[in-house]
């Protein structure tokens, strides 16, 4: 069991397999093991996945502080984790929350990445962070959260997404939310230089905010998935994976996946 401890915090993370260095991220909810729950790293089987749990999250350490949550302290754990498994530039694949942080970091250093991909996050000059949503967190719990943004879809998840984003506590996930209060990536997405993939339910983005991040992000491509909400975007990895993959074999040079 890899980890790497940056500024006294220590971070989990798995590293298998050969090839094309693929960093998964999640979200503000869940652990590493719902990408292989989901099926994502079978559809990269031919590369070499990299699976983090961020800091509050699985078996990472989960500092109380709030500055221990702000946004560059996510992106400097990104870097960790790379840094400590001897990659250099890596495929980026996040989810929500992660793909918001991995967004953050491609700006920040770009030549760390051969590309990115962003599963139910579209970056908006809108995101005034997560007040009212911690709020919420504190009032209900995490679990009740999620059973709550599922029973808005149209379809039920699979049990193991809702059991996996709830074992994130709800401390953590306020400390994600109110850490967000001062931050916004819509300044830096023009610092992005690898190409990246946005993809998004038509039932939790809108085509204008679609648009408008597509034409801020140099190399940018956008899939919108009909019907679907925030969970099912991820959860149905038999759509999302093959959208994912079919586009890094497009832009990475030599990929394995």
């Amino acid at each position: 069991m890899p980890f790497t401890v940056r500024n006294g915090v220590q971070l989990y993370y798995d590293a298998s397999g050969q090839g094309t260095p693929v960093l998964y991220h999640t979200g503000g909810g869940g652990d590493g093991r719902m990408w292989s729950l989901a099926g994502y790293t079978q559809a990269t089987s031919g590369c070499r996945n990299i699976v983090m749990d961020h800091r509050g999250h699985g078996r990472s350490d989960a500092p109380s502080s709030l500055e221990d949550h702000e946004l560059g302290e996510y992106v400097a754990d990104l870097f960790a984790v790379l840094d400590d498994a001897g990659v250099e530039r890596s495929v980026v694949i996040g989810y929500s929350g992660g793909a918001r942080i991995s967004t953050a970091a491609a700006a920040a250093h770009p030549d760390r990445f051969l590309a990115l991909a962003c599963i139910g996050y579209v970056p908006s000059d809108t995101d005034e962070g997560g007040l009212e949503l911690a709020a919420e967190v504190r009032r209900i719990g995490m679990r009740k959260l999620m059973e709550e943004y599922a029973a808005v879809e149209s379809e039920v998840p699979p049990a193991w997404l809702i059991d996996n984003l709830a074992t994130t506590t709800s401390e953590m996930f306020v400390l994600c939310l109110e850490a967000r209060r001062s931050t916004n990536n819509w300044d830096c997405l023009a610092q992005i230089t690898a190409p990246v993939l946005l993809v998004s339910g038509t039932e939790e983005s809108s085509i204008s905010d679609l648009d408008a991040a597509i034409e801020r992000i140099a190399r940018c491509q956008g899939m919108r998935l009909d019907g679907y909400g925030h969970l099912q975007t991820f959860w149905h990895a038999e759509v999302t994976a093959p959208l994912i993959v079919d586009f890094l074999r497009s832009q990475v040079p030599n990929f394995s996946g």
